[in-house]
C-alpha cells in the first residue's frame, strides 16, 4: 500500500523529494507509516529500481530510519544509537532484507538488533547466549493464559490492557494513565507481572531502552481472552 503511494510520489516530484519541505511530506505520509513487514520489502524492491542514485540513496537511508525506529533505534547518516552507545554500519539492500525477516521475531528488541549489528564481538556473543536461552523458554498455551489473567489483581489487569492496547509505553506513560504515584510504582507492576508467571515460560513482558513492551506473539491471544472474562 505503502509502495504505491511512495511509487505516485516519486513519478510526481522525482528528485523535488530531496527538497527539504517535500522530504516532511514524503515522512509524513508514507514512512512514517511503514510497519509491516511486507511494506518494507515491498518498497525496497521499488527502491532498487530507481535510476537516480541521489534519490534512490536518500530514501533508502529513510527506510531505514524507519525500520530502526520500531526497535528504539536511531539510524542517522550510517551511525545506529541506542542510549549512549553509537556505531558507524553499512547496510545493503540485501542486508536489510534479512533484516525485515526479524519482524517476525518476538524475541527480538532494540537491544538485541543494536549489539547483533555491532564490531563488538564480545558483545554480539553474550547477545547470541541470551537468544540461545531464550529459545529454551516454553511457549504459554491458552489455558495457561486465562489461569495467568485471572490471577493478576485489578489494578496489573489494568496494566496488563493497557500494554495490549498500546504494545509500548514509556514509564511516564503508565504514570499519567494509571495515576501511579511514581516510577517505583511502574516498576511494582512489572515485577507483578513476572512474579504471577512461572520461570519456565517466555516473558509477557520486557524492558526495550526506556520502552516496557508486550510480547507481540501473546499480545492477541491476551486481548482475547480479557474480552471474553469481561462479558
Amino acid at each position: 500500500m505503502y509502495k504505491d503511494e511512495l511509487e505516485m510520489l516519486i513519478k510526481f516530484l522525482g528528485e523535488d523529494l530531496l527538497k527539504e519541505e517535500n522530504q516532511k511530506k514524503l515522512q509524513e505520509l508514507v514512512l512514517s507509516k511503514i510497519k509491516r513487514k511486507e511494506d518494507f520489502q515491498s518498497t525496497n524492491e521499488l527502491l532498487k529500481t530507481l535510476e537516480s542514485y541521489e534519490l534512490r540513496n536518500f530514501l533508502y537511508s529513510k527506510l531505514l530510519e524507519s525500520y530502526f525506529s520500531i526497535f528504539n533505534i536511531i539510524y542517522e547518516k550510517e551511525i545506529l544509537k541506542y542510549g549512549d552507545e553509537n556505531y558507524k554500519v553499512s547496510i545493503d539492500n540485501d542486508t536489510f532484507e534479512s533484516l525485515v525477516e526479524l519482524l517476525d521475531e518476538s524475541d527480538i528488541n532494540g537491544e538485541i538488533l543494536f549489539y547483533l549489528l555491532s564490531d563488538d564481538l564480545k558483545k554480539r556473543v553474550e547477545i547470541i547466549q541470551q537468544l540461545i536461552s531464550g529459545r529454551s523458554k516454553k511457549e504459554w498455551n491458552e489455558e495457561e493464559l486465562k489461569s495467568f489473567v485471572k490471577n493478576l489483581k485489578p489494578l496489573t489487569t489494568k496494566f496488563l490492557e493497557l500494554l495490549i492496547e498500546k504494545g509500548k509505553l514509556k514509564s511516564e506513560e503508565i504514570m499519567e494513565t494509571l495515576e501511579l504515584k511514581n516510577k517505583k510504582s511502574v516498576s511494582a507492576l512489572v515485577s507483578a507481572i513476572i512474579r504471577n508467571a512461572p520461570n519456565d515460560k517466555e516473558k509477557l513482558i520486557f524492558k526495550d531502552n526506556e520502552y516496557i513492551c508486550i510480547n507481540e506473539k501473546y499480545r492477541n491471544k491476551i486481548f482475547e481472552i480479557m474480552n471474553k472474562s469481561k462479558k
